[in-house]
């Protein structure tokens, strides 16, 4: 920084208030990232006040740290420096729910559990299954983009994101997008923010497609060897079911493999998939159940969190669909404590213990992946072993285009320095 905390407290405490900025030591503890504490919280209560923060702070030559509900700080590397989080669960209103053409407009840090609750009266909801939804904010979930289970069937958030407020590093506010889902003017700026970890700048402001609600779920899991489960999900492919996820699961000693199907739509539509799956079952020798209700729930709020599990080791793994059975083959030989696997967009979750021991195999995985055109990223872990990795892997050929895009958006490296590809 360019000057003093106390020096950067006072213009902050003039531009926002006493209430909103604070140095208290258990609120700085609070909001550790990787094992850094910041020097300042501030505590904006609208875009234009993240806009005079921004600014303050960008004078100042201060690290930025955006601070949603706190639950995807595990993901990326470690930050270079964090000087001033700025926390945004003050910005928690939805601004505008537009029923008739699906959409709605909301803060950035209203959780995602609020906004279903917000719209559910119109019997709309959206399509967004991220961890840990009491939590996890609207901006917060664009901007590390965490699609849930159901990313097949609605797209993931860089498909529902189709407008957005973003502040910028100097405290400039721009918009990308608009109100309508038929918004095809110019460059679409929302899929650049979403999923960049609040490098970029802060986005306020959030508008998403939202969808009619359901009239009947349910799952139909069935269990048994893994040339069992990789026989069912070829039969599954061939067949002219829609599922909303399918998933293949594998837990210790990974003898056993189990395959969940996301049924959901109207009532008749969910049993005729039920019916169907059943025959693909019987006539793979395989046993199923079908759950419903609150054992429905269960299973799928288990997948939808399991990216993020505490004080673990987790990789993602992107592979062309084809070859995820073979390297699911590999995987029950690594001694994970947990594996899942959605085979309807490629993506494999590892859960490893948090030890060294565990980091050890990192290469050997990473290897596997690239070997079968894929890629591997630590995608969330203990600061302890972060420290020691890129998260990200190696460097993508289009990494001298992002350092360019990090240089106009934010010219000084402040805000969230080193955490996104490239140590960007």
């Amino acid at each position: 920084m360019l000057t003093t905390v106390d020096h950067l407290m006072l213009s902050l405490l003039s531009a926002l208030g006493r209430d909103a900025v604070t140095a208290d030591t258990g609120s700085l503890a609070s909001h550790q990232i990787d094992g850094l504490t910041p020097r300042l919280v501030v505590t904006p209560e609208s875009a234009e006040q993240i806009g005079a923060a921004l600014r303050i702070c960008s004078e100042a030559k201060a690290t930025m740290i955006p601070w949603g509900g706190g639950t995807a700080l595990a993901i990326g590397n470690p930050p270079r420096q964090a000087d001033v989080v700025i926390n945004l669960a003050k910005l928690d209103r939805l601004i505008e729910h537009d029923s008739a053409n699906l959409t709605v407009i909301a803060q950035c840090g209203m959780t995602l559990n609020d906004m279903q609750s917000a719209l559910e009266a119109q019997k709309q909801f959206v399509p967004i299954d991220a961890p840990f939804p009491g939590r996890a904010t609207i901006g917060g979930t664009v901007a590390a983009s965490l699609n849930g289970p159901r990313r097949s069937r609605y797209g993931g958030v860089r498909d529902l994101v189709i407008g957005m407020k973003v502040i910028l590093a100097s405290g400039e506010s721009i918009k990308a997008g608009g109100k309508v889902v038929k918004n095809v003017a110019g460059y679409d700026m929302c899929k650049l923010f979403a999923g960049s970890l609040g490098t970029l700048g802060i986005i306020a402001e959030v508008t998403l497609r939202v969808a009619p609600m359901v009239e009947d779920a349910a799952t139909f899991v069935c269990g048994g060897t893994l040339a069992q489960a990789r026989r069912f999900i070829d039969e599954l492919s061939r067949s002219q079911l829609l599922p909303a996820a399918v998933f293949l699961l594998g837990e210790q000693p990974h003898k056993d493999w189990r395959v969940a199907v996301w049924s959901e739509g109207f009532e008749e539509t969910v049993e005729r998939h039920l019916r169907e799956l059943q025959t693909v079952a019987t006539g793979v020798g395989i046993k199923a159940e079908v759950l419903r209700a609150e054992k429905h729930n269960e299973l799928w709020e288990k997948l939808r969190d399991f990216p993020l599990h505490a004080d673990s080791l987790v990789f993602r793994v992107t592979l062309p669909r084809a070859a995820i059975i073979e390297f699911m083959e590999r995987a029950k030989d690594w001694n994970c404590n947990g594996i899942a696997g959605d085979v309807t967009t490629g993506t494999i979750w590892l859960v490893f213990p948090a030890t060294k021991a565990a980091l050890t195999r990192l290469s050997e995985v990473e290897s596997i992946a690239r070997g079968r055109r894929g890629h591997l990223i630590v995608f969330s872990a203990p600061a302890t072993l972060k420290n020691a990795i890129n998260v990200w892997g190696p460097s993508p050929p289009t990494l001298s285009l992002m350092r360019e895009i990090k240089r106009q958006f934010d010219p000084n490296g402040l805000l969230n320095p080193g955490r996104f590809v490239g140590a960007l």
